[in-house]
Formats: structure tokens, C-alpha cells, sequence
């Protein structure tokens, strides 16, 4: 016998649809009765793309390359300076890569938002891809294999991570990087929780747990949960400084 669908319809997908509408409007028109002026995001543009010739493509899209460059040779040497002054926890006669290659190896690899290990080995290793991050950053002598940046992020106080990007925060700050995003002429913080990941087997002893699937077929799941203090700025900026972790 067919277990009966749970899927909600259309009748009572408008009416959440609604309800949501009803809350909104509500939210917006007290926000202008406290004197606070609503955000609302702009619509997403409908039209074909700006670029008439490849030439303007390409020449766009270098300006904006270049235009981060800017930014990063200019905190890249501060930044690196002070990663290199963090522990290393490597054999030194062990080591063929320096501590701040692999850290900024590591940086890269969230910049281009790979989901892998694996995916950083296959796509970093281009050889058009490797030239161009030579160009850019001439630091990577050599591209290091990202088990070994797990082994070194494994056993790394990450302490001192948490420090050296508190301190590169703190100069942009003094900097007033951060002046023309200020809500109030103030540093607004946003703190949250979220679960960042999930896992069916106990890897770690202070994880949480859970009971989760149907009831003839529930087990345990582990994951973790993160209690973030972020800078939170008008434009949609998000600026990570402090994270707390849950144990049971």
C-alpha cells in the first residue's frame, strides 16, 4: 500500500505565498512608522547582455580582475607577513612548501569556492589556470597538493588563524576601509547561529547529535552548529570576526 503524499498544494502554497506577502508589507510599514527606511532589494534586470563585441566582454572582465588585484597586492604583504609569524607545526626538514604559500594556497581555495579537495587538485592544476595564478600571485612557486594543506590545517593552531584575521580586520577598520558602509556612523554586528555541516558517522567526540528519518528507520546524525559574530553592512557586505562552536 502507497504512503500518502505530503506535498503541500497549490491552494496552500498561494496562501503561504500570501501570508508572506501580508507579513512583509506589515514589517515594511512599521519600520517607516520607527523612522527606519525599509530595504528592498532591486528586481534582477530582464535584458540581453551589455557587452556588443568580445573585445568589450574581455576588457570589462580585466578591469574587474584588476580591480581586485588592487585590493589584494595591497593587504596581500601585510596579510602574509603575519601568517608567516604563526607556528609551524611541520617536521622542518619535512617541509618543501612555505607556510604561507600553503595558508594562501588555502585563501584561494575558498576565493574560488571549490567543493573538494579533489576539485582543487583537477581545476588548480590547468596549466593556463597555474600561469595566470603565477602572474597574480608570485608567491606560488610551486602549486602544493591539497592533502597537504589538510594536514597542515589538521594540526595548526587555528587560534592564530583566528588572530591574524582579527588583526587584518582591525587594520581595515583603522583604515576606515569600512566608512562609507556604516549604518548610523556605527559598526554594525550581526551574531547567528547555523549548522554548517552533517555527517552519519561520530568523527569527533563533541559533536551534536541527532535522531533523524522515518520512524522504521531512524539513526543518528552528527553535525555542527556555529554561533557567528559578523560586521553586517547596508550594502549586503558580511565580514566573518568571531565563531563559537556547540558541544553537547
Amino acid at each position: 500500500m502507497s504512503k500518502p503524499c505530503c506535498r503541500p498544494s497549490r491552494a496552500a502554497i498561494k496562501e503561504q505565498r500570501a501570508h508572506k506577502k501580508q507579513q512583509e508589507q506589515a514589517l515594511r510599514t512599521q519600520q517607516r512608522q520607527d523612522g527606519l527606511v525599509p530595504r528592498i532589494p532591486a528586481p534582477l534586470p530582464n535584458c540581453c547582455s551589455a557587452y556588443a563585441t568580445i573585445a568589450a566582454e574581455q576588457q570589462a572582465r580585466e578591469a574587474a580582475v584588476s580591480g581586485q588585484m588592487c585590493v589584494l597586492r595591497r593587504e596581500l604583504p601585510a596579510l602574509l607577513a603575519r601568517l608567516g609569524q604563526i607556528p609551524d607545526p611541520r617536521p622542518p626538514k619535512k617541509c618543501r612548501h612555505r607556510l604561507t604559500v600553503l595558508l594562501l594556497y588555502g585563501l584561494l581555495m575558498f576565493v574560488f569556492q571549490f567543493a573538494s579537495r579533489r576539485a582543487v587538485n583537477r581545476e588548480l592544476t590547468h596549466p593556463q589556470f597555474e600561469a595566470n595564478l603565477r602572474l597574480l600571485f608570485p608567491e606560488l612557486e610551486s602549486l602544493p597538493h591539497a592533502d597537504t594543506l589538510f594536514r597542515l590545517l589538521r594540526d595548526i593552531d587555528v587560534a592564530h588563524l583566528e588572530q591574524a584575521h582579527i588583526d587584518l580586520v582591525r587594520r581595515l577598520i583603522r583604515a576606515k576601509t569600512f566608512r562609507r558602509y556604516l549604518i548610523n556612523h556605527a559598526y554594525p554586528i550581526a551574531i547567528d547561529g547555523s549548522q554548517k555541516f552533517t555527517r552519519d558517522h561520530l568523527w569527533d567526540e563533541n559533536l551534536l547529535e541527532r535522531q533523524v528519518g522515518a520512524e522504521d528507520a531512524r539513526h543518528a546524525q552528527y553535525f555542527v552548529y556555529v554561533l557567528e559574530a559578523s560586521l553586517a553592512f547596508h550594502n549586503g557586505l558580511v565580514i566573518p570576526l568571531l565563531r563559537g562552536y556547540r558541544q553537547n
